[in-house]
């Protein structure tokens, strides 16, 4: 997808991106992204799972496998059971809300909005649904009698169509979710039989929007260093300095929502404003080395 307009609360803009220059240099569209509903997984905590690839269940039952795959979260138990010595993620001071948002009319653009220590982000859907979401300073765990009051509260008052979208939600369709990320990337995605995959290797806060961008890239390396590659080490070896690069790029934005003082908002805006005046081509530059990604054609070469 394309990157959106960053602008000021009251809708002045920092820059502007064209989606269709953007779509045009990553090889694909960056339209409008379609809403479908997906199914879950459930993980147990109490399963059993050795690096030799044995799995015992909870009914008792052990299974061998060749290879294990664990995208069981950012709260990954089997990452804890590989790395036990190893931090695990950190709560980064903010929290989410995410919602869709229907028969809204956002005249098909994208847009980011950033206040002091405040984000709201808007992303046109099929079928006039919106999709929005908003980050805001937070004790961890923290929850609001009335979630949706308080991103009316918060936000409200922001350029439109901030104001209509929040007069549209649904509270029940409301999600809030603590952010959390690795502040140190793990020393290799693997260990023996078992691999680690999406938010399990490479917890990372939402700014860039890579988080399951990253998990399809992790499971399209992953199957082709397995059947046609250099196996685990060539995934590790693949995988670990893209992801690390994306988590410490995506940290650094993180920091930067969350000034507050006066002196580093204004400092901020303006670096961003600066940068806005290269014009739309300099601001789709900037995520070449995301976007420009293409899957292996051929076996990963692994440090010795």
């Amino acid at each position: 997808m394309a990157q959106p307009h960053q602008r000021r609360s009251r809708g002045r803009p920092f820059r502007r991106s064209d989606p269709d220059a953007a779509a045009q240099r990553a090889g694909g569209p960056a339209g409008r992204a379609a809403a479908r509903r997906l199914g879950t997984a459930r993980h147990d905590d109490r399963l059993g799972l050795p690096a030799d690839g044995t799995v015992t269940t909870e009914a008792g039952d052990r299974e061998q496998a060749d290879l294990v795959v664990a995208a069981d979260g950012i709260h990954s138990a089997t990452r804890d059971t590989l790395f036990p010595d190893h931090p695990r993620p950190a709560y980064s001071g903010v929290t989410a809300w995410r919602v869709v948002v229907p028969g809204v009319d956002v005249n098909g653009r994208a847009s980011e909005t950033w206040g002091r220590r405040l984000v709201f982000g808007v992303t046109p859907l099929a079928d006039r649904n919106v999709y929005c979401y908003a980050t805001a300073p937070s004790a961890p765990d923290a929850r609001a009698d009335d979630e949706l009051a308080l991103l009316r509260r918060l936000f409200g008052a922001w350029h439109d169509p901030i104001p209509e979208l929040l007069a549209q939600a649904s509270p029940e369709a409301i999600l809030r979710n603590d952010v959390y990320a690795l502040e140190r990337p793990l020393p290799e995605f693997h260990h023996r039989r078992v691999a680690l995959l999406g938010d399990a290797a490479h917890p990372m806060t939402p700014n860039l929007g890579q988080g399951a961008c990253q998990a399809i890239e992790d499971a399209i390396v992953l199957a082709h260093e397995v059947t046609d590659g250099g196996g685990l080490p060539a995934y590790t070896a693949a995988r670990l300095p893209r992801t690390t690069r994306i988590m410490q790029r995506s940290s650094a934005i993180s920091r930067l929502t969350r000034l507050r003082g006066v002196l580093p908002v204004t400092a901020r805006d303006t670096a961003l404003w600066l940068g806005g005046r290269l014009g739309p081509g300099a601001v789709i530059r900037q995520g070449d080395a995301i976007f420009n990604w293409r899957p292996p054609t051929s076996p990963t070469t692994t440090p010795r």
